[in-house]
């Protein structure tokens, strides 16, 4: 049975916009240090897939890499895209399909969500 693991459970996003492009990769912007890594503590490669989201309506959800293999006792770094077209509280489930292992491995995305507000003002004449 495989031996991989996800290095956390929850990313924190914090204050989101509905319709903005959130990257989380670990070492840029303002998501540093809360990158995603896929980790092999056993002594075989482990193959993975990321459950991609692309739901327009909802979330998209884009991972690189998407699929591949890990060699033993090693990691690999996943970068992480998120766009959610809804506002509010965010507690999202994202899931990893990891071959012969029974339950895949997840993460939860949490954040607070605002849509885009338009005002507007008429004029009479």
């Amino acid at each position: 049975m495989p031996k991989l693991a996800l290095n956390r459970e929850t990313i924190e996003l914090g204050k989101i916009y509905a319709g903005i492009k959130e990257t989380i990769d670990g070492e840029h912007g303002k998501y540093k240090g809360k990158g995603l890594e896929l980790v092999n503590y056993g002594n075989l490669p482990v193959t993975f897939k990321w459950e991609e989201v692309n739901d327009s309506s909802r979330a998209i959800a884009k991972f690189e890499p998407k699929r591949g293999t890990i060699p033993p006792k090693s990691k690999v770094k996943v970068n992480f895209e998120l766009t959610m077209y809804i506002g509010g509280e965010i507690d999202e489930l994202f899931l990893c399909d990891v071959e012969d292992m029974e339950m895949p491995l997840g993460f939860i995305v949490k954040a607070d969500a605002f849509g885009l507000n338009v005002a507007y003002m008429t004029t009479e004449e």
